[in-house]
């Protein structure tokens, strides 16, 4: 389906782009390839992309705003690629999450039909077809074993991801995401709740994504996630370290990987040590993100 001028779009796909590669084509084109009666524009904000991502959004006639690198936080870029799209329902994909299915769009949106539905979220699974395979911790659903990340699906609920979401633009307007170099989509849950609104998690929504990690990557993003949940009142401790560094299940899962020889890359064979020793230093001692 081709891109709808801003004033009749139902649905506005939007993207935050940065050197996105070759897998933006496919996402794109899948996003075209949907089977739906909605009309839907895609809008995009890129930071200084020089790899030729401007030149296939383009090619798929998306609307593109661009900002320099130094300009990007994950909270307010969100809130202007939905100050720039149009549609009653705006929807968060990242670059490298491929709709797994012609349906996708209309199952990802329908729940929002329901107006005590504020937003909805759809899963992710492995890619296939991907240069680069399913972390294994990622994969065995182990990655957030912490205790931060516990704490905070007790208070929330199943978290919200922005690789793969909808919001109703009118609750958008209300709450924003507001600055958040991190873990906006997790900020923005919490003003879903504190307002008494509900999030809707449907099946057949479901998008190609994974990820793969060196260690500095995995050092990385753990940190800065231990953090982003310290703001939003899951700080992380030194007892919750070392309850953490000693967790049985997570042990004996390390000790299955390793005999099926899953563990041969540095971050998957440290992970246990990594995440919730990034974690602390995240929420305990860290003043800013590293970018």
């Amino acid at each position: 389906m081709a891109r709808r001028t801003a004033a009749e779009a139902d649905v506005s796909v939007t993207l935050l782009t940065y050197n996105a590669g070759p897998l933006l084509a496919r996402v794109l084109k899948a996003i075209h390839e949907q089977e739906t009666a909605r009309r839907f524009e895609i809008v995009a904000v890129d930071s200084g992309s020089t790899d030729g991502t401007l030149a296939v959004l383009a090619q798929y006639d998306a609307h593109v705003t661009e900002i320099p690198q130094r300009e990007f936080d994950f909270g307010l870029t969100r809130d202007l690629v939905f100050e720039e799209s149009s549609g009653r329902v705006v929807v968060c994909l990242s670059q490298d999450a491929v709709p797994a299915h012609e349906r996708w769009l209309d199952s990802l949106v329908a729940p929002l039909d329901d107006p005590a539905i504020a937003a909805s979220c759809g899963r992710s699974v492995p890619d296939p077809d991907r240069a680069y395979a399913q972390f294994v911790w990622e994969r065995n659903g182990l990655f957030y074993f912490t205790r931060e990340m516990r704490a905070f699906v007790a208070k929330y609920g199943r978290g919200l991801s922005n690789a793969n979401s909808a919001v109703r633009r009118e609750v958008w307007e209300r709450l924003r995401f507001g600055a958040q170099p991190i873990g906006e989509d997790f900020r923005f849950q919490t003003k879903l709740s504190a307002a008494g609104l509900a999030i809707a998690f449907p099946d057949g929504a479901e998008v190609l994504h994974h990820h793969a990690y060196t260690l500095r990557s995995l050092y990385k993003r753990c940190r800065n996630e231990g953090l982003g949940l310290r703001a939003l009142d899951c700080a992380y401790g030194g007892k919750d370290l070392l309850h953490d560094c000693a967790n049985r299940t997570v042990w004996r899962a390390w000790a299955r990987e390793l005999v099926r020889g899953n563990l041969r890359a540095p971050a998957s064979l440290l992970f246990p040590i990594v995440r919730p020793s990034a974690v602390f230093v995240g929420s305990a001692l860290a003043r800013g993100y590293l970018r």
